[in-house]
């Protein structure tokens, strides 16, 4: 099974949203139902680094044919590494809703969080996302190509999962992992 992520950037001639990367932050951003794909198109036209984490599934259709299809792995949600000034002018975008926000402030995605979900499609393993829960160990991956990302570890039909978790918008996203491969967040020294 193939798994592909797709992120551009790249400046529009609409209009110059070049920032200081020290000021931009990944947002999160609701859309029309089934609309990512265009919204995500919309936005690198303007020039916005836009991240919309995609997955190759098979579907089996009533027919019994089977098909690899492009699945969106958060349906309704686009992520955009923009400044924070930028939120009210990206919401003027056709089939955009609005952004996440929290006690009326705007929800930053963590960078890791981000980085590690582009790992994870890029391992070209199985990837699932599933609501958010209160259970499970946190842990850090001690080695392999996910060294270093901190998420929370489950057990699933004797699999071993890794998830990370974006709160902003109660999703985990999950892949098979060696528990050799993993730490305890209490063990970690600091």
């Amino acid at each position: 099974m193939s798994i592909t992520s797709k992120f551009h950037s790249h400046t529009g001639d609409k209009e110059d949203v070049l920032v200081p990367e020290s000021r931009k932050n990944w947002y999160v951003f609701y859309t029309s139902p089934r609309a990512e794909k265009v919204v995500q198109q919309e936005l690198e036209f303007r020039g916005y680094e836009v991240f919309l984490p995609i997955t190759k599934t098979l579907r089996i259709y009533k027919s019994r044919n089977k098909r690899m299809i492009d699945q969106v792995l958060f349906p309704s949600y686009i992520f955009v590494h923009t400044e924070e000034s930028y939120l009210h002018q990206i919401c003027q975008t056709p089939k955009i809703m609005t952004f996440i926000h929290c006690g009326g402030k705007p929800s930053k995605i963590n960078f890791n969080c981000i980085e590690g979900i582009k790992q994870m499609l890029n391992l070209e393993q199985e990837v699932s996302v599933e609501p958010s829960f209160n259970e499970g160990e946190e842990v850090r991956i001690i080695y392999g190509p996910l060294a270093g990302y901190e998420g929370i570890l489950v057990k699933q039909k004797s699999k071993t999962r890794f998830g990370i978790q974006l709160q902003e918008i109660n999703q985990t996203v999950f892949i098979d992992v060696c528990t050799s491969m993993v730490e305890k967040k209490h063990e970690m020294v600091v």
